[in-house]
C-alpha cells in the first residue's frame, strides 16, 4: 500500500516535470542570408530565457547549431539563428519553464510530446 503511494507520487512528479510550458510562446519567419527571426510572441517579458536550436538529421539524431541566452527577453523582441537544416528543433527555457517547437518546411509547429502541431500566425 505505501509502495504504490510512493509510486504514485513518482509517477506524478514526474508527468508534472515533463510537461511543457503553454505560457511560452514564440513567432518565427525566415529572415535574409538562411537565417530564421524568433521572436518572444508573448505580452510578458521573460526572465532568464535560454533558447537552443539543433538540426534534425535524417536519423533522428541532433546537432546544436545555436544558443542564445538573454536575461530579460521582452514581447516581441527576436534574435535571429541560422536555419541549419531542413527541420529545426527548438527549445527554449525561461522563467523555470520549457516550451518546444519545430521549423519545417517554412512552419512553425509545437512540440507536444511526439506530436506537432502547426502555430497560428
Amino acid at each position: 500500500m505505501v509502495w504504490g503511494r510512493i509510486a504514485a507520487v513518482v509517477l506524478a512528479t514526474v508527468a508534472f516535470v515533463g510537461c511543457d510550458s503553454m505560457e511560452l510562446t514564440i513567432a518565427a519567419e525566415p529572415a535574409p542570408g538562411g537565417m530564421l527571426s524568433i521572436s518572444n510572441a508573448n505580452d510578458a517579458a521573460w526572465s532568464d530565457a535560454r533558447l537552443v536550436v539543433e538540426a534534425v538529421e535524417s536519423d533522428g539524431s541532433t546537432t546544436i547549431c545555436a544558443e542564445e541566452s538573454m536575461g530579460r527577453w521582452q514581447p516581441g523582441s527576436a534574435v535571429t539563428v541560422p536555419v541549419c537544416g531542413d527541420k529545426l528543433r527548438i527549445t527554449l527555457t525561461a522563467d523555470g519553464e520549457t516550451a518546444r517547437f519545430t521549423w519545417a518546411n517554412g512552419q512553425l509547429f509545437r512540440k507536444f510530446g511526439r506530436k506537432e502541431v502547426p502555430v497560428a500566425e
